[in-house]
């Protein structure tokens, strides 16, 4: 399946059934970590669950509604990252992620943000890319955040996890910012 290399160790692989194994067994491992701030993580009981998203996934693909890829560090999955949502009217989309909590820290994921960037930006043509993070997910917020995404707005008490509800934050990045300092995303 189309894989982006992003260094020699790093890449993005459109996420695809032969996955389903190995992703639901760093889910799995995973799941302590995640349920915090994915629900979704709670839900997946099984290879089927992930199958399932799989599909999903793939239809969103074909439709042009999505792309989701795996992180792939020396050809091992470690995380995920997406953009979904996408307005094509507007020429916008958001971007999603997680990764396992061993590869935290390292710099894996403001690389593969970074790579999402090029690619909406300069192959979609998109003018504006969106992260949600929960007010209280710091790790998450240090994301955009350290790439220069401007904090639009919050959403209070707008995401309901664990018998709790959090503030999401909605960070936004234009192309024209992006293109300003586009020497700062080399990898």
């Amino acid at each position: 399946m189309f894989q982006y290399k992003i260094n020699d160790q790093l890449s993005l692989k459109l996420k695809d059934f032969h996955d389903t194994e190995e992703l639901y067994a760093l889910i799995d491992s995973s799941r302590d970590h995640l349920k915090e701030w994915m629900p979704w993580a709670m839900s997946t009981k099984d290879e089927n669950d992930v199958a399932s998203r799989t599909q999903q996934n793939l239809l969103d693909f074909a439709h042009r509604k999505g792309i989701h890829y795996l992180i792939m560090v020396d050809n091992q999955i470690v995380g995920s990252v997406s953009l979904k949502k996408f307005n094509w009217t507007v020429k916008s989309a958001e971007i999603g992620y997680w990764i396992a909590p061993e590869f935290q820290g390292k710099g894996i994921m403001t690389k593969a943000v970074k790579a999402l960037l090029v690619y909406g930006f300069d192959y979609l043509k998109l003018n504006e890319l969106e992260v949600w993070v929960a007010s209280d997910n710091k790790r998450s917020r240090r994301i955009p955040e350290r790439l220069d995404f401007v904090e639009e707005r919050r959403r209070r008490a707008n995401e309901y996890i664990e018998d709790k509800y959090f503030d999401m934050i909605l960070y936004g990045l234009l192309k024209s910012e992006w293109k300003e300092q586009s020497d700062r995303y080399m990898f």
